[in-house]
């Protein structure tokens, strides 16, 4: 079990994306495909934006809007990145620096015994 060591409970949108060297495009993407995934099995007669607005799945990736402003919890973020993004082991540099930025910022949990 890992024990986070962040600064600050949320981070910026840049901040995050800087530090995990994932592009925007990136981001907006996953989130669009997130999105349309939960709006397909939601069945919903509403309009695919009001349902956004209404029930935004991002939530669950740490996003947090506060006022016109988008923060994300990096812990959420990193749990949902490693269980819907990361297949195998890391190979490509965005995979590399999502391990660094755990491993800076996380120590492991020792068992007692």
């Amino acid at each position: 079990m890992l024990n986070y060591h962040f600064n600050k409970k949320l981070l910026t949108t840049d901040k995050l994306l800087k530090e995990l060297s994932i592009s925007i495009s990136t981001l907006d993407f996953w989130k669009t495909q997130w999105r349309e995934l939960h709006y397909k099995k939601s069945k919903s007669l509403k309009p695919y934006k009001e349902w956004v607005q209404i029930n935004d799945p991002c939530w669950e990736m740490g996003l947090r809007l506060i006022g016109k402003k988008a923060f994300y919890d990096p812990i959420i973020f990193l749990n949902w990145i490693s269980e819907h993004k990361l297949k195998n082991k890391p190979i490509v540099e965005r995979d590399k620096n999502l391990v660094f930025f755990v491993q800076r910022n996380t120590s492991q949990h020792k068992k007692v015994k």
